[in-house]
């Protein structure tokens, strides 16, 4: 940089202008001389100043002589003190000549008044004499020197920054005069409590203080800065100087951002002392060049660990020669804090280093750790650094003094394990945000790459095929000074030539780390698409194999944890060959998440070894994240052995023979650890495994043959004897003595998906029971992937897993019901209602679990302990601990008590969410296990059967009748309405009783059809069969003997009694009758003989007719009934179903519930509107994930939804990513949720839809809910994945903010449009418009009143899901959020805690962002504020994923992300809660209140048809 001019440092060491003529003569001459003058001089100046009168001396000879005593003044020894104190009085107040106008002007000489600039610089010569060192003296007279010293350095500033008259020649002479002055304190080794070791730290700043002003006011020649250069070498064993250095340094660097990286750069916060330091009126580009110059004063930092550059200048060899005990310069006391003082220099280099790549930090934190750490008390070793052997390698990692190991056959305690470093390699986060418009990693290396390459291998033992790598592979760059780079080869070179060091020399490691850490996070800010030089490639990758190494003989624990700490994007950016670490950085991984924590379980001493330092478990835990696709993406690939050469064997290393240490590495970590967020980190990644595994096995159709496993009673996992294991106390040892243990005796290969899946089932379950049941986000994350292995196919089923998955589930949420009432909040509850949403999934993706008697048996105790709060019979070996459980005594059963029934317990449920955890459960297991998905497909748990399409199909009207409705209301216990329609369907033709009933419950929508039959379906033959007439059957001939016998009124025994006078005393007719009335009894004789006769000729004359007719005859012939049709069915459905009774029709007593049994008023418009309302709150949960694709630099939202109009435009792997999502549906066709509610749970009619033909060609936007979404669904949850276009954007712009309402008035009747506003403001009058009713935009809005419970249109937090995908990584930093937020519009927001856009808060919103790497693999980063419940997995921040688990981890991360939204918000209630509460309304508004005999009436009444 000055090679062109020369240095001033001899002439400034050699400089005589500080001598007197005084020092010509003897010692006591000049000593009396200069007291006796400088006693007067001092008088005649006080009593000038008191008098106000002017100075005597008043001639330039007469000043000039006495300059020359003040000169030998300075100079005496501090035997003197007096005269040298006198002396320092009056050259301060004669140095005021150059400053404005000050009170001492009166004792200002005339000729110095007039022209100050010589006698400024002759006194600052003179004033050198002050700083000489006087050997020999007194502590307390040095001391005193050193506050002389102290005032004089005060004036020099006061003149720097105050004078305006300084010369050239005068800044040059200051400038000298601080040179020569800390030459002459700092040169020589620093001796405790010398004058120089107190004003080390003072003439230092004061140095660089007054330089940075000259070069402001008076910028110094490059002779200077050469100088200064130079004589700075000599300095490099203080401290200060590397503190001050640094001081500068930054002060300047934040500056240079400034103004070069623009206002927006993350700015460099500087304490106020630095913030001082630069002159507010320099220039640009005098900054520049003082921060350049700044930059090399030092030379090479890295020369501040080796000891014998240090030492070898001429004051240390000049010390050496003349001390008795003192041989070898290097071995010099001060030189035992090289240590501290290489780390303080890269700590320096590295917070620059950081403010260049845009890293966010405070100056005051450094500082804070710099202080401590000079603070702290070294144990300095007594060997020479060089060959001392290090300690063990292990102690590294503690975090206190305690730690400290000792050296090997040595007695002294080695400096690295006590010097408490570990914070602040702890100060940078392993993820750090970097800035977007950071430099390129070159120009950083550029900078710096030469210092921090060598440090990163300072003191480093290299195997012999590296020796020769400092000579051929030294970085050229034509921008760097020759000096530089000669040093760096030099430095680097001496690490090769002591073939003495054995070991690996750690006594530098904390600089050695953070060089190391510094360059990590150099690479690993490269961006995307951004080129290194190879050269620094292969400098980096040699220096992190080094940093990497785990033996005993090469490794170094703060290197080790800085590297760790730095590099965890390193396998994630894109680095060309970073693979070739792959085997090292997993052995480091491996030594601090599996080894150390194994080797030190049982150990006293374990308390001072910090290998359970959670942030570097995390960081580990963030490096292995992105290497477990690796191994199964790479596989057979070979990885390069870095320290190969034509000397040594090859080692060969596939990706695929690392796969078995990942796994053991995760699954090893996972039962060590206990910090909640590395638990739920680890998880995920087994999740990834898993899957990984399994879907490769799928792919590549291999089939793993497990042992052959008894599935039977006798097997110890499946017998009655593993109820041990699932007994109610909340005591741990319940799962230590289960199952899980005994499950050990069969474990499988984990090579494969089915050993890994057991293993991986069973290690969560153990973990969760036994560790995590106390940890909500554990235990929640827990869960999530036990639901997302329920899930998994893997080949064959591991059944036995499966079942006894099932049952420790069950076996939690028993532990976790029965634990003790403190223990008993919201977050214990959100975990058993957690735990039972997994168990859903269990039994629904494993329905044949059921089938065995006792699975279902332990699943249908556990629901009725969350139902009822109790188990109606405790198992014999149960021992209930009375004082532990929530429940008083009374409420427990023993053993040997009979089983209570249902009906008879009180309900005492943990809590009603839990309550309802269970109902649905239990719902569940009745309605769809083995019947998943239903006939009707995933995309609707309901029927898709309403009133519309029933009468449609019905005999006689195919539509709803103007008044009234075909269909009976009735309520069932408040929570069921059944509608009941009498008519029979078109496709039913037998004449029996026959109703359709759509029964709405909390679990759905439900349409049957029953017939009450008298004989069974299965025999042949319809009903109308068993109802024609069966015919005559054919006549005999032979009747058997006819008997002509006259009937009688009486038996002819009663002729033979003998008439009594009671019979006699009726009178006879013919005794009664008279002459006058005989005619006319005669007459009435004689017709009844006429009778008789013509009934007889009567009789005879049909009997002769009948012969002549044939048999049979049709007109006596009998004949069936007609067949009845029409038939009260809903009355009959009433009554066989056991709902019709009297006490079913009574209103309860002190409870303002309505009667189980409930007739709604049909009559009421409202109630038709009220049922669609019902309908749409479907029985499980939605969500809905918004995609975007965002090209490289991309950050207007226009061009973002642009991109997905053509496949042109995406890269390819985005659409295989989408489909992988879910499946497309049609939005007119769909009958489950498609992203906004407008069009959503429609059951539409063939003849409504118009088949349009879909667009071809597109990048995803034809799933923009227009025409299709992309849908996925289970049973417990259903999501729409949106892929927002250019044509949403602008149908947005042009339709305003209007929306659809449906109005509730006051009275509960419900107005609906005919046709679909636009969203308004809420009171804002609906206007008359005719836009599509399916706009996905058009949201109904619904005002409902609230019935003492809360509403049903709050459903919970709106959560919104973004899945971005990213061509350019960095482009994260700049995604328009908030200018996408509008086209994410679902309808749900108003039904939402946070439904106002001003309401809407950060934490609702979380950010799914994918990047496609080079090789194949995809990085995850998510954004998002949790709160209080962490972010959901199984995909965790910088994820490194493969392609074919990415939809799938995608899909399941973003469920899991609005379950615990759910779970953490107050204000939601589960599907079937609401429609439960919504029935509760509707029978409120529409229940038909009547008498009992009102009601059997109205049972026997038509309704209209």
């Amino acid at each position: 940089m000055y090679s062109e001019w020369s240095s001033l440092q001899d002439e400034i060491q050699c400089d005589k202008a500080n001598q007197s003529v005084l020092h010509k003569f003897p010692a006591s001459v000049g000593t009396t001389v200069a007291t006796s003058v400088v006693k007067h001089i001092v008088t005649s100046l006080s009593i000038a100043a008191n008098n106000h009168e002017p100075c005597q001396l008043d001639s330039d000879k007469e000043v000039k002589w006495t300059m020359e005593v003040l000169c030998y003044g300075l100079s005496l020894p501090l035997t003197e003190l007096d005269t040298i104190k006198e002396c320092v009085n009056v050259y301060c107040i004669w140095l005021s000549a150059c400053m404005p106008p000050s009170p001492h002007q009166e004792s200002v000489p005339q000729p110095l008044k007039d022209d100050p600039d010589p006698y400024i610089q002759d006194m600052i010569h003179h004033l050198l004499n002050l700083f000489v060192p006087r050997p020999g003296s007194d502590v307390d007279s040095v001391r005193k020197q050193a506050v002389f010293c102290h005032r004089v350095l005060r004036q020099i500033q006061a003149i720097a920054k105050e004078s305006t008259m300084l010369s050239r020649e005068s800044w040059e002479t200051l400038l000298k005069f601080l040179l020569a002055a800390n030459d002459s304190l700092l040169s020589p080794p620093l001796e405790k409590d010398d004058i120089g070791d107190q004003l080390c730290e003072r003439v230092l700043s004061v140095l660089f203080e007054i330089w940075l002003l000259a070069c402001h006011k008076c910028f110094p020649s490059p002779s200077l800065w050469k100088t200064f250069r130079a004589m700075c070498i000599s300095w490099r064993h203080h401290e200060s100087l590397v503190v001050q250095w640094h001081k500068v340094n930054h002060a300047l660097t934040s500056h240079v951002l400034g103004f070069t990286q623009g206002p927006d750069y993350p700015k460099l916060t500087l304490t106020d002392e630095e913030a001082l330091l630069i002159p507010s009126a320099m220039t640009y580009d005098c900054i520049a060049q003082c921060w350049f110059r700044f930059l090399h004063i030092i030379q090479n930092p890295v020369d501040m660990c080796r000891p014998e550059i240090i030492g070898k200048t001429h004051k240390f060899m000049q010390a050496a020669m003349n001390s008795d005990t003192l041989i070898d310069p290097t071995q010099h006391e001060c030189l035992q804090k090289l240590p501290i003082i290489f780390y303080k220099a890269m700590k320096g280099v590295s917070v620059m280093v950081n403010a260049f790549l845009g890293i966010p930090q405070t100056q005051n934190r450094y500082e804070d750790q710099v202080v401590s750490t000079s603070s702290s008390k070294l144990n300095i070793p007594s060997t020479p650094p060089g060959q001392r052997k290090s300690g063990r390698p292990i102690s590294v990692f503690s975090s206190s003094n305690k730690g400290s190991s000792k050296a090997a056959n040595t007695s002294v305690t080695a400096p690295k394990s006590s010097t408490p470093m570990l914070s602040s390699l702890i100060f940078y986060e392993p993820r750090q945000s970097l800035a977007p418009t950071r430099p390129r990693c070159d120009s950083i290396l550029h900078l710096f790459g030469a210092w921090l390459f060598d440090a990163a291998l300072a003191r480093v033992k290299f195997h012999n095929c590296h020796k020769i790598v400092p000579e051929q592979g030294s970085i050229h760059s034509e921008r760097r000074s020759s000096s530089l780079t000669d040093s760096r080869r030099n430095s680097v070179s001496l690490d090769f030539h002591s073939d003495s060091i054995m070991v690996c020399d750690n006594t530098y490691e904390n600089g050695r780390a953070e060089a190391l850490g510094t360059l990590c996070r150099i690479f690993c800010a490269h961006k995307t698409g951004e080129s290194i030089l190879p050269v620094y490639y292969s400098r980096f990758y040699l220096a992190m194999y080094y940093g990497l190494q785990t033996s005993e003989e090469y490794m170094s624990g703060q290197v080790l944890a800085s590297v760790l700490f730095n590099s965890c994007d390193i396998l994630r950016v894109d680095l060309d060959g970073v693979q070739i670490l792959l085997p090292h950085i997993l052995d480091a991984i491996q030594l601090v998440l599996n080894d150390l924590p194994n080797k030190y379980k049982l150990n006293d001493t374990s308390s001072s070894i910090d290998f359970k330092n959670v942030d570097l478990q995390r960081a580990c835990i963030n490096l292995l994240l992105t290497t477990l696709c690796l191994p199964l993406h790479f596989k057979d690939l070979t990885i390069r052995d870095i320290v190969s050469s034509t000397d040594t064997e090859v080692q060969l290393i596939t990706f695929i023979s690392l796969k078995r240490k990942i796994l053991d590495m995760i699954i090893g970590a996972l039962k060590t650890t206990t910090d909640s967020t590395n638990t739920q980190m680890l998880l995920g990644g087994l999740m990834l495994l898993v899957e990984d595994m399994a879907v490769c096995e799928a792919a590549e159709q291999t089939t793993f043959q497990p042992h052959e496993i008894s599935v039977d009673s006798d097997n110890p996992v499946f017998s009655d004897n593993s109820q041990a294991s699932l007994k109610t106390s909340s005591s741990e040892s319940s799962f230590k003595e289960g199952s899980y243990h005994r499950l050990g005796n069969s474990a499988h290969d984990i090579d494969s998906a089915y050993g890994l899946f057991g293993e991986a089932v069973a290690l969560i379950c153990h973990r969760l029971m036994s560790q995590w049941k106390s940890d909500l986000n554990s235990a929640l994350a827990a869960m999530e992937i036990l639901s997302g292995l329920a899930k998994l196919v893997i080949s064959p089923p591991n059944l036995m897993m499966c079942k006894c998955t099932v049952k420790w589930i069950c076996e939690f949420i028993v532990q976790q019901c029965n634990r003790p009432a403190p223990a008993h909040s919201k977050d214990l509850h959100s975990t058993i209602v957690a735990a039972f949403r997994c168990l859903t999934l269990w039994l629904v993706e494993h329905s044949r679990l059921l089938y065995d008697k006792e699975c279902l048996h332990v699943v249908l105790e556990v629901v009725e302990l969350g139902i009822s709060g109790s188990k109606s019979q405790k198992p014999e070996i149960q021992t209930v601990q009375l004082k532990e459980t929530k429940f008083p005594p009374s409420v427990q059963n023993r053993a040997s008590d009979p089983p209570k029934f249902k009906q008879d317990k009180q309900r005492q449920p943990a809590s009603k969410r839990v309550q309802e955890a269970a109902e649905g459960l239990l719902t569940c297991i009745i309605q769809h296990v083995g019947a998943f998905p239903p006939p009707c497909g995933p995309e609707s748990l309901f029927s898709l059967l309403d009133e519309k399409s029933l009468l449609k199909y019905a005999k006689g009207n195919s539509s709803l009748p103007e008044h009234g409705s075909p269909f009976r209301y009735y309520v069932l216990e408040n929570s069921i309405i059944v509608g009941l329609l009498e008519q029979p369907l078109g496709n039913i033709e037998d004449p029996l009783p026959t109703v359709t009933a759509l029964i709405r419950g909390p679990f759905g929508r439900h349409a049957w059809v029953m017939q009450l039959r008298h004989s069974p379906r299965v025999k042949r033959g319809s009903s109308k069969s068993h109802l024609v007439d069966p015919g005559r059957p054919l006549p005999v001939e032979n009747v058997g003997t006819r008997h002509n016998v006259k009937p009688r009124h009486f038996p002819e025994s009663v002729d033979l009694v003998t008439l009594t006078k009671a019979d006699k005393s009726i009178p006879s007719l013919e005794s009664l009758v008279t002459d006058e009335k005989r005619p006319e009894l005669n007459k009435l004789k004689s017709f009844m003989e006429k009778q008789a006769q013509y009934e007889a000729q009567i009789s005879q004359k049909k009997q002769q007719e009948m012969q002549k007719m044939s048999f049979p005859n049709r007109d006596t012939e009998c004949k069936p009934p007609k067949i009845t049709e029409e038939f009260q069915a809903a009355r009959l459905f009433l009554s066989h179903y056991g709902f019709l009774s009297l006490d079913a029709l009574k209103e309860q007593s002190n409870t303002s519930l309505p009667p189980s049994l409930v007739t709604l008023d049909t009559t009421n418009p409202g109630l038709a509107n009220d049922l669609e309302m019902l309908d749409t709150i479907v029985a499980r949960d939605n969500d809905t994930v918004h995609v975007f694709y965002v090209k490289s630099g991309q950050r207007v939202a226009r061009d973002i939804l642009r991109n997905v109009g053509s496949q042109h435009t995406i890269q390819i792997q985005f659409l295989e990513f989408l489909h992988s999502l879910g499946w497309p549906v049609d939005v007119k066709k769909h009958a489950g949720w498609t992203g906004h509610i407008s069009t959503s749970w429609k059951i539409s009619q063939p003849e409504d839809i118009q088949d349009n033909a879909p667009p071809v060609g597109t990048g995803g936007s034809i799933y923009d809910g227009q025409q299709q979404v992309l849908y996925w669904a289970d049973v417990s949850s259903e999501v729409a994945f949106v892929v927002p276009s250019l044509d949403t954007f602008n149908r947005l712009q042009n339709d305003g903010d209007k929306s659809p309402q449906i109005t509730l008035n006051i009275n509960g009747d419900v107005t609906k449009p005919t046709t679909l506003s636009l969203e308004r403001q809420l009171g804002e009058p609906r206007s008359k418009g005719t836009d599509s009713p399916n706009s996905p935009h058009d949201a109904p809005t619904f005002r409902a009143r609230r019935f003492g419970r809360s509403s049903t249109v709050t459903i919970g937090p709106d959560t919104k899901i973004f899945v971005v995908w990213l061509e350019n990584f960095e482009d994260h930093e700049n995604f328009p959020t908030g200018d996408l937020l509008p086209m994410t519009s679902t309808g749900l927001e108003q039904y939402s805690a946070t439904s106002s856009s001003s309401m809407r808060q950060d934490k609702d919103i979380f950010i799914i962002f994918i990047h496609a790497l080079q090789n194949g693999l995809f990085r995850i980063h998510m954004e998002g504020n949790t709160g209080r419940i962490s972010m959901a997995i199984p995909l965790v921040d910088g994820m490194v994923v493969s392609r074919r688990t990415l939809g799938s981890m995608v899909r399941q991360t973003a469920i899991n992300i609005g379950r615990r939204k759910r779970l953490e918000s107050d204000s939601y209630q589960p599907p079937h809660v609401r429609r439960k509460i919504k029935i509760q309304e509707t029978v409120e508004k529409y229940h038909l209140k009547m008498t009992e005999s009102e009601f059997y009436t109205a049972l026997f009444q038509d309704v209209h048809k």
